[in-house]
């Protein structure tokens, strides 16, 4: 199943613009002809129209919303056998279509996602000849295998297999980029060693890196392939996809996402839990594959063996990704700097989790975001003085949905921010929901607050939860009128208390250094490696 086919079956293909509903390819070739061609975002489905044609319209550029792809060489960000198609095409915004006449010009929405919106943008500038893939392929095919490409990765994989194992190359394949625990351990490893040759897998080539670090774009897939098929370890806190194939020698370690305490299920048994049986294949793919993981205490490290279904060796290292915590003046210093704050406010972060599930489908969707933001500020002041200011931060996987939302002016949108960690560090309070990242302000004795509106619908319906969500060391609110009397009785001293004896419970020992250990035994198995020792 390529992303087309997921596309259209979780139903992202049916659409209310008349336009599109019945637009064919042979429709666009006949339109185009003779006309300056734009594709309008870059990614699977700008893919599949350099897989589709040899030759192709005359193409004059691509278009992307995105600001940090512009100015980057198309070529760059796709498969690499592609780039000569479009070799000199540098990524742009949707202004440079005002240089154009509108009878001149033919626009292929190629995003998969937001194919309706780019319409409308695309109409602002009265350009109406526009067709969009998605809808045109999901005309076209009931039911489409792409055994062409499914063909080229195993030629990328046999390609990699043939050359020669880095001994010294490390490649990251991670949910966020340049973040979580491999960023922390990157940095440690590098002191250790300057003979690394570290690559990260990531979606945007302009995200801030650990120097000595080379970024590989993930929708080249020849050239990120190729990179991990010769490397001799790899660190992934997600997981492999199903394609990827372990050489022997190679080395695979699992660091997942999360802190020193997961909430929710994961893995095998989240798969179990939600009856995905993609899921569970992909889960079963991954555990084969996974040498080493390292945890973050004795709770992760015994959900981590059910949740990854593994008995091989656990390295106990605790939350590598949380140690900046211990240095939060100087990423309140960085995070101030980013979006021009005044350092002397305080600051809330306010971080739910997506939502997913749509009937019988799992989707990622926006929560609805339940925080009265003003009488959240009016009760932070009153307990805790001085002028607070609200960063908003959505789960990744739904961040762009944040800027639909209206909001007051002392809230910032942080939710493009590459790194929650350092929101964190920078802020003095926190409110979540579900999310994992509860337990990390906490490690470091800030105030932790949950506002659960929908705690019975979630817990029931979305994700099994690993803890009792009643035993957390924080006050739960299912309002916001209790939530705002847990903020202004808040016992500083009585929320210590708790906090260590469920960390002490749990097995949690956070001290700013677990980046460090993680270093020294991954610089431990290059020892061992380099003597054979098993």
């Amino acid at each position: 199943m390529d992303a087309i086919d997921r596309a259209i079956s979780s139903g992202r293909h049916l659409t209310h613009n008349k336009m599109l509903i019945s637009q064919t390819w042979k429709k666009f070739e006949q339109v185009s002809t003779g006309k300056a061609v734009f594709l309008f975002g870059i990614g699977d489905g700008a893919d599949f129209y350099f897989y589709k044609y040899e030759k192709n319209a005359r193409l004059e550029g691509i278009i992307d919303n995105e600001k940090s792809l512009w100015g980057c060489k198309a070529e760059e960000l796709i498969s690499e056998e592609l780039g000569e198609k479009c070799q000199n095409i540098i990524i742009t915004d949707i202004s440079v279509l005002s240089k154009y006449s509108s009878e001149d010009v033919v626009v292929l929405i190629t995003s998969l996602i937001y194919y309706e919106e780019i319409a409308k943008q695309l109409e602002i500038y009265k350009i109406y000849q526009y067709f969009a893939v998605l809808p045109m392929e999901a005309n076209e095919r009931k039911r489409w295998v792409d055994c062409e490409r499914k063909d080229r990765i195993t030629n990328y994989i046999e390609e990699g297999h043939k050359a020669q194992i880095c001994e010294n190359k490390i490649v990251l394949f991670t949910m966020c980029d340049c973040a979580g625990h491999g960023k922390e351990i990157v940095k440690q490893l590098l002191k250790l060693r300057d003979d690394l040759d570290v690559v990260w897998i990531v979606k945007n080539l302009h995200t801030e890196a650990p120097v000595g670090v080379r970024l590989v774009s993930e929708r080249n897939k020849r050239k990120y392939i190729y990179e991990l098929e010769t490397a001799l370890m790899w660190i992934c806190d997600t997981v492999i996809p199903t394609f990827l194939m372990k050489r022997s020698g190679q080395i695979y370690i699992q660091v997942k996402h999360w802190s020193s305490v997961t909430l929710k299920a994961f893995g095998f048994d989240l798969a179990k839990f939600r009856k995905d049986e993609r899921m569970l294949a992909t889960c079963e793919h991954d555990s084969k594959l996974i040498d080493y993981i390292i945890t973050g205490s004795e709770f992760d490290t015994e959900t981590c063996r059910k949740g990854f279904l593994f008995s091989g060796e656990i390295f106990q290292a605790g939350s590598c990704r949380s140690d900046i915590l211990f240095y939060s003046e100087k990423y309140r210093k960085k995070i101030c700097e980013y979006y021009l704050l005044d350092r002397n406010k305080k600051f809330l972060l306010y971080a739910p989790t997506f939502r997913s599930k749509t009937g019988k489908k799992y989707i990622p969707q926006a929560s609805h975001i339940d925080l009265d933001f003003a009488k959240v500020k009016a009760g932070l002041e009153s307990r805790f003085g001085g002028d607070w200011r609200i960063l908003l931060r959505l789960h990744p996987a739904v961040s762009t949905k944040s800027k639909e939302l209206d909001k007051p002016e002392y809230v910032v949108d942080v939710s493009s921010y590459y790194d929650s960690q350092e929101l964190v560090a920078a802020s003095d309070v926190l409110i979540t929901d579900y999310s994992s990242i509860m337990f990390e302000p906490a490690f470091i004795k800030k105030p932790v607050f949950l506002l659960s509106m929908d705690r019975n619908e979630y817990i029931d319906g979305e994700r099994t939860l690993l803890i009792d969500y009643n035993s957390l060391p924080f006050a739960i609110a299912e309002t916001n009128d209790e939530l705002i009397e847990n903020i202004t009785q808040f016992d500083r001293k009585q929320y210590e208390d708790t906090i260590q004896k469920f960390f002490k419970r749990y097995g949690v020992h956070e001290d700013g250094h677990a980046g460090e250990r993680a270093a020294r035994f991954i610089e431990e198995l290059f020892r061992r490696k380099l003597k054979n020792i098993p």
